[in-house]
């Protein structure tokens, strides 16, 4: 099939799993077409066959305080449908992307699948500045997915759909994010113990509690260490929070890193934080990599992670329960390993490739006919 995938091309789960579904189905030997105002971050550099990028080319002009992305988006959706004949075109994050899909639509006739996220429907969904259309372009699709139970609920209930929503869940390639050999790391260097987060340092990840947590923690122990990695607009608030602390040498910014796998690999504790989830991709890649997690009972989380078995969960806004299981976890090696080993099983048996990617293809086939 010839596929159009339109994302955000930055470092948020919705353009991470976008682009790693549609490198998925490029192997499959599907044509994929992504569209975007930039390339997706998770393309190689290099490329790869059966996949192509186009840039929406985004007119600037005085009259225009904010330049209409949606209009742009539509047209170059347009030509790419018509220049390569595309059967489908799949969204990944309804705002502004399935009202581009729809206009399209209305052009060329392509059948569009939209898959809801997380703040697209939970933060931006409903609200005033875009809620009508939002809901419209979401009862137009040919077809709706959500990448959680929890999110799915949250879209039928807060933008009042009548529309079935399918749940297809995120997945990650166990062959890429994988524990370090011989199993997870016991410890790090001169027995350190590093517990890591990665996120796009937004409000929604608190990740001002994950620094009050390594507050407490050091104060009962010298041996846990905390690895942000990403960027974002907190990120200058989060580091002066670090220094007011005098955390400077506990917290380090690794900022946004393409060897993420490796990272995972040599810490030892995943933490989240977030007070809300619409699944944690994030989550799902520690697991894979064998480590124990330490998450807010959050959205859909507790979907993926089973409390005391392939880590623990916490009620959000308390960054002492966080700390109570970071020092748990740290003075715990067989603990760290046997949840470790938990989320690695959990991941193999649920969320690969070979599980997630043909649901879409079939969703695919149906709409097409």
């Amino acid at each position: 099939m010839r596929i159009g995938v339109i994302c955000y091309p930055t470092l948020g789960g919705s353009g991470i799993l976008a682009t790693r579904l549609g490198l998925e189905l490029a192997k499959k030997g599907h044509e994929v077409h992504f569209i975007s105002y930039e390339k997706p971050l998770m393309i190689p550099e290099e490329g790869r066959p059966n996949v192509t990028f186009n840039k929406v080319p985004v007119y600037e002009y005085p009259l225009f305080k904010y330049p209409p992305y949606t209009m742009a988006l539509a047209s170059e959706m347009v030509r790419v449908s018509r220049e390569h004949s595309l059967d489908v075109v799949h969204v990944h994050y309804a705002i502004p992307h399935s009202t581009a899909a729809l206009l399209a639509r209305m052009i060329t006739r392509v059948p569009y699948v939209v898959t809801v996220h997380g703040s697209d429907v939970t933060i931006l969904g409903d609200s005033a500045s875009y809620g009508v259309i939002n809901n419209h372009s979401l009862e137009e699709a040919d077809a709706l997915t959500s990448v959680s139970h929890y999110l799915a609920g949250e879209a039928k209930k807060r933008l009042n759909l009548r529309k079935s929503v399918e749940v297809v869940t995120n997945f990650v390639d166990p062959g890429v994010f994988y524990p370090a050999a011989g199993g997870a790391d016991a410890s790090g260097a001169n027995g350190m113990i590093q517990a890591v987060h990665v996120s796009n340092f937004r409000p929604v990840k608190r990740i001002q509690d994950l620094v009050e947590a390594m507050d407490i923690v050091a104060g009962r122990t010298d041996r846990i260490r905390l690895l942000l990695v990403g960027e974002g607009p907190e990120r200058v608030e989060i580091e002066q929070l670090v220094g007011k602390k005098g955390l400077q040498d506990k917290i380090h910014f690794a900022g946004y890193r393409r060897d993420v796998p490796d990272l995972l690999r040599k810490s030892q504790i995943l933490l989240l934080s977030s007070e809300n989830e619409g699944f944690s991709l994030t989550v799902l890649e520690g697991m894979a990599c064998g480590l124990p997690c330490i998450s807010t009972s959050v959205g859909g989380v507790p979907e993926i992670v089973t409390d005391g078995v392939e880590g623990f969960l916490v009620s959000p806004h308390f960054p002492q329960l966080i700390a109570e299981r970071m020092l748990q976890l740290g003075e715990d090696e067989a603990l760290r390993r046997r949840m470790g080993a938990a989320g690695r099983k959990t991941v193999e048996t649920r969320f690969t490739p070979e599980m997630v990617v043909p649901r879409y293809e079939e969703i695919y086939r149906r709409i097409v006919g």
